[in-house]
């Protein structure tokens, strides 16, 4: 395990350090429209851009893998994305942003399989679940140490955006240095979104309402923190404070979705979240930071484990061969409420105020906890040791299919064998 993580460590360093230029301009861009005086609901559709492009590099990834291998795959989409940061720190409007937003999702999704294609073929039977914790934790630690780069120019200078711009170039070095070539892609099955929602109704429906408020709170908490005058170092703590909820709260949630039944689970979840929501809105008029920091902590904890928590209902309901075919759906569902999520809590925020982000997230799931208990009511519950164990997840849209413990394990084709066959 040592020698296989030793190997890796280029293609984590990569990853660590592209993570680390998109927490940057994951803060700076919704702090900059609002210092430059664009509405809520410009900001909201900007925002929501960034999954049109996630939602076309998980469609095309796989054939630009193909066609120019992992190591220029990875280089030209993370070389792009980095060209479409620095053009807007020359002009930064919003139609030039949202453009942005569609390039560096397209590339981030791109980055993304290459990264993780490599791990599921670098990994064994024994391994993977080990390398996709690994890659996880390498993940959120990237994206929670990228806030604190905000505090070290001023966000309504172009510095920032030229910082987020190199820290992308910085991120091709280590795996372009690399020895390693990368290995052969494989051909991946495929179901379709109806024919998984027949079989997992609430897998799918809760997919899309993760993504849904996912992205909402993800996008727009920079905007709802600046109504309440948590800026610059206070921000970069806010926005920490949100990651590490995502991070350490799947470990109590994997634990207890394993032992009960994972419908009860998720509905107990959607209650608290819901409840916190509602706290945020009355603890922020009172400037309790650190009580406001903790709940939101914890809603945004919540809400990263709905999606996990999603695809292991799903995977309950499926046939191990399946479940592979099915992760596309899966994020083909998330990916369009990543899309509407910002824009609709954008509108909601412009109409009725900042503080509303947090009540628009607690209607979504509350709306979620109603379908939960029609499940419940039309479908009896899987004995808990039937139910598949639930895995981590450090992407909002992660492709890693094979380094997935629950998914049937396949040898990788050694490269030498996989050319001679194709020639």
């Amino acid at each position: 395990m040592r020698k296989t993580l030793f190997s890796l460590f280029a293609l984590f360093s990569s990853c660590f350090i592209l993570l680390l230029g998109n927490g940057l301009i994951n803060v700076l861009l919704p702090v900059r429209m609002g210092l430059d005086g664009a509405g809520t609901d410009t900001i909201g559709m900007v925002l929501s851009l960034y999954f049109v492009g996630l939602l076309l590099g998980a469609l095309f990834s796989i054939n630009l893998i193909r066609r120019a291998g992992h190591v220029r795959m990875f280089a030209g989409c993370v070389a792009l994305g980095a060209v479409s940061i620095l053009v807007c720190s020359l002009y930064p409007e919003s139609l030039l942003l949202g453009a942005m937003r569609i390039i560096l999702g397209f590339c981030n999704a791109c980055a993304f399989t290459a990264m993780e294609s490599w791990l599921s073929h670098s990994a064994t039977k024994k391994t993977r679940g080990k390398i996709l914790a690994v890659y996880n934790a390498v993940v959120l630690s990237g994206l929670f140490a990228g806030q604190f780069f905000m505090n070290l120019a001023d966000p309504q200078q172009p510095t920032l955006f030229v910082i987020a711009g190199i820290i992308l170039c910085a991120a091709v070095i280590p795996i372009v240095l690399s020895s390693h070539s990368g290995p052969v892609m494989d051909e991946v099955s495929s179901m379709s979104l109806p024919a998984l929602f027949k079989i997992s109704p609430l897998g799918v429906v809760s997919c899309f309402v993760s993504g849904v408020i996912y992205s909402s709170i993800f996008n727009l908490l920079p905007v709802f923190a600046k109504a309440y005058s948590i800026v610059e170092f206070q921000l970069s703590l806010y926005m920490g404070a949100a990651i590490f909820g995502a991070f350490i709260l799947q470990f109590p949630v994997g634990y207890l979705s394993d032992r009960y039944d994972r419908r009860s689970v998720l509905l107990l979840l959607l209650f608290i979240s819901a409840l916190a929501d509602v706290t945020v809105t009355i603890l922020a008029p009172l400037n309790m930071i650190p009580m406001l920091f903790l709940v939101t902590a914890i809603t945004s904890g919540i809400i990263a484990c709905t999606y996990p928590l999603s695809i292991s209902e799903a995977f309950d309901r499926l046939r191990q061969s399946e479940m592979a075919a099915a992760m596309g759906s899966m994020i083909l569902a998330f990916a369009f409420g990543g899309i509407i999520g910002p824009y609709a809590a954008a509108i909601v925020m412009k109409a009725f105020g900042t503080a509303s982000l947090f009540y628009f997230l607690a209607s979504i799931q509350l709306l979620l906890a109603g379908f939960v208990i029609y499940s419940m009511a039309k479908r009896r519950a899987l004995p808990v040791v039937e139910q598949e164990n639930f895995v981590m997840q450090g992407t909002a849209i992660s492709s890693a299919i094979d380094l997935d413990p629950r998914i049937d394990y396949v040898e990788p084709v050694p490269m030498a064998e996989a050319e001679t066959k194709n020639g």
